[in-house]
């Protein structure tokens, strides 16, 4: 595959099946569903708790009184996140006409101390054509909720407290119960079934005691309350759905010296984690020097680092590898760490450039430079230009002259900012013996369908092919191609696809003067 891969999916889709009609898929669009209208009295929670509540509350919101989903939303925040294939869609609610406090807690003995302001978000997610809504009103503890004001139910690092799950309509679905992050289910007790329930809690609702002069609330008083029970635990299946309820993210860190340095961080976050990563020296080899990173760290000076998750990772640091020049604006880094033109035996540099003639063939028909020769002594290393994949290497090509051929070579399909499709660059002429580089990420030699970083290394030039006793290049070269398409079943470059490598470089070719300039690639950008 050759998309990040996002494998835990929110439990609210794993389950939302056996809630019957009630959470299941809404059959109107968006703006039908914000038009349901729902009584006042169920604003502070959403959720119609009526039957649950412990405490009768004291009549203020039991008036007849409705309003619609909509009129509650905070459309101008709305915010769109990406999981895979699933996408969410998460509205805040604009601050209740009336205030409300809750407090979430152990037992049912009220402490306004501990109160918290309630936080609820309309949620639709789209997977597959298939749509849910439904709405989440969440109640922190008060200590997670000092340190952790703007929680919201996309993002909620190491949450502690209750989230009410209840459809557009009010009707509750889903209780659940967070522990710094760890997920449990719960349900709604009825107040003559708590006796013999274990693992209880209350969410207790607080009304403003009254308004003095000036609109200051005079104190406040506990209006009702529900209990919690959690689910007691069964297999090992139904406790992994319950613990993937929110959006996570899996990050990887590698090295290329695996044996002499450990990579640090990888797993699996929730969004919106803390975690320290990045790449450390064994003990008996402190003296290595970090090089850089590639991947989605490029450009970070410091081999580690604290680092808030909010979207898969991949980085690979380099170590003893300053690495190529690159452009991380562009997101372009060089083939090679010098760069300039190779001449031809004959001294001409501008024929070691694309479409430059050659000279003719037997026929008489022109033949012309398909690509740019760049100097580089044999086993000189090889960076990837671009972010992508691999598509197709040989490797099996021997150290000796082969008429028409360009050797070993490494071709990948990449993204280029301005272009709207592929962009596919070859590397031609690789070394024999080991013409293409360790994937750090691997352990093995570079291969079809490989994902690759921009400043990777990926081979080592060489002269195999026709480069090995070309009368007309000297066997100090890398060729390198470009085309905008491939045959897709031997993944090489299209000759009618063909196009000048120039402008993908970092840096620019000034072919009028190169040949006074001996070949130099000029305005090249190190980040």
């Amino acid at each position: 595959m050759r998309t990040a891969t996002r494998f835990l999916i929110p439990a609210v889709l794993l389950l939302v099946a056996a809630c019957g009609k009630e959470a299941g898929p809404d059959a109107g669009g968006p703006d039908a569903v914000r038009d349901r209208r729902i009584p006042a009295a169920q604003v502070p929670l959403y959720g119609n708790l009526s039957s649950y509540n412990l405490l009768p509350g004291s009549g203020t919101r039991t008036d007849s009184r409705s309003v619609t989903l909509g009129s509650l939303l905070n459309t101008g925040k709305a915010r769109t996140l990406h999981f895979g294939d699933i996408t969410f869609t998460q509205i805040p609610f604009l601050p209740d006409g009336e205030p409300s406090l809750a407090e979430y807690g152990a037992d049912l003995a009220p402490d306004i101390g501990a109160a918290t302001a309630i936080r609820k978000f309309y949620v639709e997610t789209l997977q597959e054509g298939v749509r849910h809504r439904f709405v989440a009103a969440m109640v922190a503890e008060a200590q997670y909720a000092a340190n952790h004001p703007d929680f919201d139910y996309l993002e909620m690092p190491g949450f502690t407290g209750a989230v009410l799950l209840s459809t557009p309509e009010g009707g509750v679905f889903r209780v659940e119960i967070y522990r710094a992050g760890l997920l449990r289910e719960s349900i709604l007790v009825p107040k003559k079934e708590i006796a013999g329930k274990s693992g209880l809690h209350y969410l207790k609702l607080y009304r403003p005691a009254g308004i003095r002069a000036g609109g200051d609330s005079d104190g406040w008083e506990l209006e009702s309350a529900v209990c919690l029970a959690e689910k007691p635990e069964t297999d090992r299946s139904e406790k992994s759905a319950l613990l993937i309820s929110h959006p996570q993210y899996t990050v990887r860190i590698t090295t290329n010296l695996p044996d002499y340095v450990d990579a640090k961080g990888s797993g699996t976050y929730s969004s919106g984690s803390w975690a320290t990563l990045g790449c450390f020296p064994r003990r008996t080899f402190y003296s290595l020097d970090f090089g850089r990173w590639t991947g989605d760290f490029a450009g970070e000076k410091r081999p580690y680092f604290p680092w808030k998750v909010t979207h898969d990772i991949q980085a690979t640091a380099w170590y003893e590898d300053a690495g190529p020049c690159v452009d991380l604006e562009r997101g372009v880094a060089n083939p090679l760490k010098k760069m300039s033109v190779a001449a031809t035996a004959s001294g001409s540099y501008v024929n070691g450039t694309f479409k430059a003639l050659r000279g003719y063939y037997e026929d008489e028909t022109p033949r012309y430079h398909w690509g740019i020769d760049l100097y580089a002594k044999p086993g000189t290393p090889v960076y990837s230009m671009y972010s992508g994949f691999v598509i197709r290497t040989e490797t099996d090509h021997p150290d000796r002259y082969e008429e028409k051929s360009f050797g070993n070579v490494i071709v990948t399909e990449n993204e280029v900012k301005g272009y709207d499709g592929k962009v596919y660059l070859q590397y031609s002429h690789l070394q024999y013996g080991t013409p293409v580089a360790v994937n750090p990420r691997t352990g093995k030699p570079f291969k079809k369908d490989d994902p690759i970083f921009a400043g990777d290394l990926i081979g080592y030039t060489g002269k195999t092919g026709n480069a090995y006793d070309d009368i007309d290049v000297p066997n100090k070269h890398l060729d390198l191609m470009a085309a905008f398409a491939v045959d897709p079943v031997t993944g090489r470059l299209k000759p009618d696809a063909l196009t000048d490598p120039a402008p993908f470089l970092n840096g620019t070719l000034d072919v009028k003067n190169l040949q006074r300039k001996k070949g130099q690639v000029e305005g090249i950008r190190c980040d």
